[in-house]
Formats: structure tokens, sequence, C-alpha cells
């Protein structure tokens, strides 16, 4: 009875847990994506609890280079934590969690994070010491009211084409932003110019360079996002990126975006919303110390709810001051299930 690192051939017994546990199937070539395909982190983090040859028990992370402070370090982002249901009661969790924070500390990490639901929250912070940063913010544009409703109250389907007239009217208040306006289906040299540009946008930021977007986004097995690029002379000025979801109504949203400047982030909005036009409502994080959180609620988003606690670790003892959410950049991109 004892964690280990990962092994090769450990897959299909991690697949298995993970349907066990999460009850849904994970195809391999999404374990595979998320795991062996990191273009700056090649060998997976993961740990496992391993009894009598069965694995019970798995913590991982998604291991990202991030600017802190400026500097490029690795920092971790917890995912998939979980213990079979029928081992639950042997102190697993505390295992893994114990072992996580050495070989974290082996690995050179610098800084945890994540997102864990309730009880893995609780477990995290009792036998790591982390710290609850905040509930991150999910802010709301509602851009077909009468749809929206109608998702709930069916009669009011027959009112939907008075979506029309006030998105004419919504879209009527588009201004002239001056930048050249680009789809971008793969990233180039310039994305690595800007990710440098930007790296001062928060203490704490991932490393948006053309490697991890191009991964990150263009490369993902299941989701499809679109990607609109600013250019003012030829030059990078920001990137937005977007996806839809079709569902009881259709939800736009906004998985990630980078600009240079205030003028930047404000087109870029636009060209969001732009691109989402067909959608009911579009959605987003951002934490309200961000350019976007006062962006968006300046231009009628609304702070929906808060239903993601963010919690963070420190790895290195200079970096505990990281444990300020003010200190973050995050974007629903952060996160491997957006």
């Amino acid at each position: 009875m004892a964690v280990r690192r990962y092994q090769p051939d450990d897959e299909s017994q991690i697949q298995t847990l993970f349907q066990k546990t999460f009850h849904q199937e994970r195809p391999l070539d999404a374990w595979e994506w998320k795991f062996k395909q990191n273009p700056k982190h090649k060998e997976p983090f993961i740990l496992v609890f391993e009894e009598n040859g069965k694995i019970l028990g798995h913590i991982s992370l998604w291991l990202m280079s991030a600017y802190i402070k400026g500097c490029v370090e690795t920092v971790g982002v917890r995912v998939d934590t979980m213990v079979d249901p029928d081992a639950r009661g042997k102190g697993i969790y505390k295992h893994l969690n114990d072992a996580l924070i050495e070989e974290g500390r082996k690995a050179g990490i610098t800084y945890l994070y994540g997102f864990p639901a309730p009880k893995a929250k609780e477990l995290f912070l009792r036998y790591t010491g982390a710290s609850h940063l905040t509930d991150m913010p999910r802010w709301m544009y509602v851009q077909k009211p009468v749809s929206l409703l109608a998702s709930k109250l069916s009669p009011l389907k027959v009112l939907k084409p008075l979506d029309r007239v006030y998105g004419k009217i919504r879209q009527s208040k588009k201004t002239p932003h001056g930048y050249e306006v680009k789809r971008i289906t793969r990233c180039d040299e310039a994305f690595d110019k800007l990710a440098e540009k930007t790296k001062h946008t928060a203490d704490g930021l991932v490393v948006r360079d053309a490697a991890y977007l191009n991964w990150r986004f263009f490369d993902h097995p299941v989701h499809h996002y679109k990607m609109t690029a600013l250019y003012k002379q030829g030059q990078l000025q920001g990137y937005v990126i977007t996806h839809e979801k079709e569902g009881r109504f259709r939800n736009g949203m906004i998985v990630d975006w980078l600009a240079v400047d205030d003028d930047a982030w404000r087109a870029l909005l636009e060209e969001a919303l732009s691109v989402l036009r067909e959608a009911d409502i579009v959605q987003s994080w951002a934490l309200p110390s961000m350019m976007p959180a006062h962006l968006m609620k300046k231009n009628g988003f609304v702070h929906k709810d808060s239903p993601m606690p963010l919690v963070g670790k420190e790895i290195e003892s200079d970096n505990t001051d990281m444990n300020d959410p003010d200190k973050w950049f995050i974007t629903p991109g952060d996160v491997d299930s957006y």
C-alpha cells in the first residue's frame, strides 16, 4: 500500500477510476492531450495510491509555465483528484496530498492552485495548509432575453422575434476601434511577443505564448474554439477566445483573452460579442481586480454568482504573498473543463 508516480500503462486503471468516481466516460485522447501532449511539460505529473496492484486513488497537476512577478516559474493546477468510492475511509486522500507537496517541491513547482468541489476543497485545506483565496466571480450578459425566458417558459417562444429587434439596437452601439481584426487558426511567434509584453498584467498568470495557446485551444480533442486577434500597424495587440454550447439555451463563453492596453481590451470585448451574437447569453470569469471585470461591468454584464472556489498553496516560501487573489489573472481557460 503506497503512493507512487505515474508509470506507463497506468492509463487503463486511471480511466476506469475516473468513470467510477465522476460517473462519466473520458476518451483516451482527452487524457493524452491533458497529460502527455503539454508542450512545456512532457512528463505527466500524476500520483497514484496503489494497493495489491490496484489503483485506488489518484491526484495530478496540470503543469503550466507561468509568470510569477515577471519571472517564468512552474505552477501546478490541481485536477482529477479521486479516490475509489469503495476504498474511502482508508486515509488515501491524505496520503496523496502529503505526497503531492513533497513531489511538487522535488519537481521545482513553486505554487499550486485549483478549483475543487466542496469536499475536495475542505480536505485540501485541511491536509496541506492551503488557502481559500476567493470564489471566482461569473459575469453574464443577456443578449436574447426572450429566448432565455422561453427556455424555461415554452409559451414565450412565439415572442422570440423580439430578440432580433433588441439585437439590432445593441449592435448599433458598436463603434469603430481602428484595429485590424483577424480570425486565427494557429498561433505564431507574434503571440510569444504578446506574452512577453503582457507578463506584468498580474503578479501571477500562465505564459500564454504560441505553444501554450495552440495546445490548449487548437489541439483540444473535444472542444472547438474561435480565436479573434487585433493588430495595429502589423503588431499583435491582443486576442480573445470564444466558445458556444447548445442546450436549453445557447450559451456563449469568453474563455480566454489578453491585451496590451485598455483600448485593446475594449475592442476585444466588442469583437467577442460580435462573434457570439447568436448566443442567448455570454458569460466569463474575472476577478474584481482584473481589467476584464471593470470592462464587463461597464458594458452591461452582471455578476451572476461565484460558483467556483479558488484555492492556492505556495511550495516556495517566497511565494506566500501569492495567496492574494488580487495578484492573479485567471480566465475560464485556466480550468481544464472549459
